[in-house]
């Protein structure tokens, strides 16, 4: 090999040494700044995630505290029905009575709150303006709850109130007046119980034909077993409206936690 024929071959090697250096550079360079550009957008997605996660906390503590809000106004707004209750202290307990204690609203002895007899009227218009005080506040509580803004367990404690207020003759007595106020929503939680209790406990009472009355009350009232029994289905129907599984299984677990031995004075 010439000597021209050397510094040729040594001027090729070179050449590729260069060019495989400056490759290697270029691909050094190159996984940097992939890596850089990799690790600033995890960094973008980072802060992203904990701004999301800012926001969404602090649009659930929003959240907490307007279920909070809700509730309060919710009770505020209940305690003006037992405020009422208490200025009808005559009235108000015949009307939430299961069953009906006279044949005619002129048969009830009662008096205003004044002290005066109350007509027929009187009796009517009052006992209205009652129980749509208790169906303003349910029906908001039932769009609340469907909206998800008051939680299904605060909502359970209301279906006893529910409840309660069906199984008052003063209340079925209005309901086929008043449930044309009110939204769908109400009317499939109360029209079950009142056909149901109209037909079988209102009907069968006027006529002198209701099996199970309570003969030991002063007043006739519906039995233990037959009111219990009604209790249940109403909450099956509840949970089973709403697809709530803690309704369903509110009076399993009440009736789980029962205090070992009731009051010697209990009057309920």
């Amino acid at each position: 090999m010439t000597l021209a024929d050397k510094a040729q071959l040594i001027g090729v090697v070179i050449q590729t040494g260069a060019l495989i250096w400056a490759i290697l550079q270029f691909r050094i360079e190159n996984k940097r700044r992939t890596d850089a550009q990799i690790e600033a957008a995890q960094l973008r997605l980072e802060s992203e995630k904990e701004a999301a996660a800012l926001r969404l906390k602090n649009e659930q503590d929003v959240l907490n505290t307007r279920r909070v809000e809700i509730y309060q106004r919710l009770e505020i707004e209940s305690n003006r029905v037992f405020e009422f209750e208490a200025r009808h202290p005559q009235l108000v307990p015949m009307m939430k009575r299961r069953l009906a204690p006279v044949r005619k609203l002129d048969d009830l002895l009662v008096q205003n709150e004044y002290g005066d007899r109350m007509d027929a009227q009187q009796i009517a218009m009052v006992a209205r303006k009652y129980y749509e005080m208790n169906c303003n506040l349910f029906e908001i509580a039932a769009r609340l709850r469907k909206l998800d803004l008051i939680d299904e367990d605060v909502f359970g404690s209301w279906v006893a109130w529910y409840f309660d207020t069906g199984t008052e003759w003063g209340f079925r007595a209005l309901w086929a007046d008043l449930r044309d106020n009110y939204t769908a929503d109400l009317r499939a939680i109360f029209d079950p119980l009142c056909i149901a209790l109209i037909s079988e406990w209102d009907v069968a009472h006027a006529l002198g034909r209701l099996d199970g009355v309570n003969v030991t009350s002063r007043l006739p009232d519906i039995g233990s077993a037959e009111l219990e029994r009604r209790r249940v289905a109403f909450y099956a129907q509840i949970g089973d409206l709403l697809d709530c599984a803690t309704i369903r299984e509110w009076l399993a677990q009440v009736d789980a936690t029962q205090l070992p031995e009731a009051h010697p004075l209990a009057y309920s």
